[in-house]
């Protein structure tokens, strides 16, 4: 797999404290289980077991928890940062607390989770009616805006981001969720990296690792319809379907992967399984240059037969009629360029195609 996808969780692949629904679920069942991918949540890992499935979190390549602070792989710890928040934060959030002119309380107020600090101002024992009343205040009042703004003015080695519908989450500056990156880019090196989170805006527990990624080569963020959301897990799975149409087609005889498409030119990474071969065709608005990156290509131009190796090129010209057959027993890889005036997938005139297409 070339593309490593990484996911929150809450408002993201689920509804806020909620499990997935079941029309998600049907699909990011299948999902999961051709693709590589990660969680990483502001939850710790009991509470992201109560949402996501346990057959979901075992093919998960890693889970990343309390805001990246924690980290699970195989059912074992690899890492943990602990945290003991000063005597001075904690008084200040009691103090908030007290102070808050939303009335209702419940209970949890203050969640120590060894590693981080969640605080909400309702409580999280909160019922799901009260959950989303204080959600519609805080988005009139923006009050965990203002508190995570003095905390974040009062201790300057702590950052505060909000999280969720109802809670802020408080850790070390650093000690967010951008330094799960480096540990993914560690297990799974040169790949493409996509994140998808429903708070990645400014202020947001998913902006650390979004920001870091919109200015690293090679990574991608989305940002999942509306923070909090209940139905961004649609939106979600629309995000992995838009990128599995760009930047991966199946084809009957194996598969191709977009790395450039621009005006002037496009590149495709192109894999043929063994004993498959693709259709002899010709492109009249395109010339192409293939370069074969692994195994063994037995290559048809204008009726004449060739065999080219592993660092050899191939040059196809306008209107060249070619065809590549892979007769080995492992896959072949090669790397097509395009140049020309047009690149779409209709400029292919078929002559002869084993799969019956025109």
């Amino acid at each position: 797999m070339n593309n490593i996808y990484v996911f929150d969780v809450d408002g993201t692949l689920t509804p806020s404290r909620k499990v997935m629904t079941k029309e998600f679920l049907e699909f990011f069942d299948t999902w999961s289980k051709e693709n590589t991918f990660y969680l990483v949540s502001g939850s710790d890992l009991e509470k992201m077991s109560e949402q996501v499935p346990p057959h979901i979190l075992k093919r998960a390549e890693g889970l990343f928890t309390c805001g990246g602070n924690d980290y699970y792989k195989d059912g074992k710890q690899v890492y943990y940062n602990e945290f003991t928040p000063p005597k001075e934060l904690i008084q200040f959030l009691e103090e908030t607390l007290l102070n808050s002119q939303y009335e209702t309380r419940t209970s949890n107020h203050i969640e120590n989770r060894g590693s981080m600090v969640n605080f909400s101002v309702v409580g999280r024992d909160c019922s799901d009616e009260q959950r989303e009343d204080y959600f519609q205040y805080d988005l009139q009042s923006r009050e965990r805006e203002i508190i995570a703004g003095c905390i974040n003015e009062q201790w300057v080695d702590i950052e505060a981001v909000i999280g969720g519908q109802i809670s802020i989450d408080i850790a070390p500056k650093g000690n967010d969720k951008s330094q799960v990156l480096k540990h993914i880019i560690k297990e799974q090196p040169n790949k493409k990296y996509f994140f998808v989170g429903d708070r990645t805006m400014v202020g947001g527990n998913d902006y650390p690792l979004a920001n870091l990624m919109n200015n690293t080569d090679d990574c991608y963020s989305f940002q999942v319809g509306k923070p909090s959301y209940k139905f961004n897990c649609g939106h979600t799975e629309e995000i992995l379907s838009m990128l599995r149409e760009n930047y991966k087609e199946d084809r009957p005889w194996g598969s191709f992967e977009h790395l450039v498409d621009e005006d002037y030119c496009k590149v495709k990474r192109i894999i043929v399984k063994p004993g498959e071969r693709l259709s002899y065709q010709y492109h009249n608005k395109r010339s192409e240059c293939w370069v074969i990156v692994q195994g063994q290509a037995t290559m048809t131009l204008d009726g004449q037969v060739f065999i080219y190796d592993t660092g050899e090129l191939i040059d196809i010209p306008v209107g060249t009629k070619h065809r590549v057959w892979n007769r080995t027993e492992d896959e072949l890889i090669f790397i097509e360029t395009q140049t020309g005036t047009y690149f779409g997938e209709d400029d292919i005139v078929r002559i002869d195609d084993d799969y019956g297409r025109e």
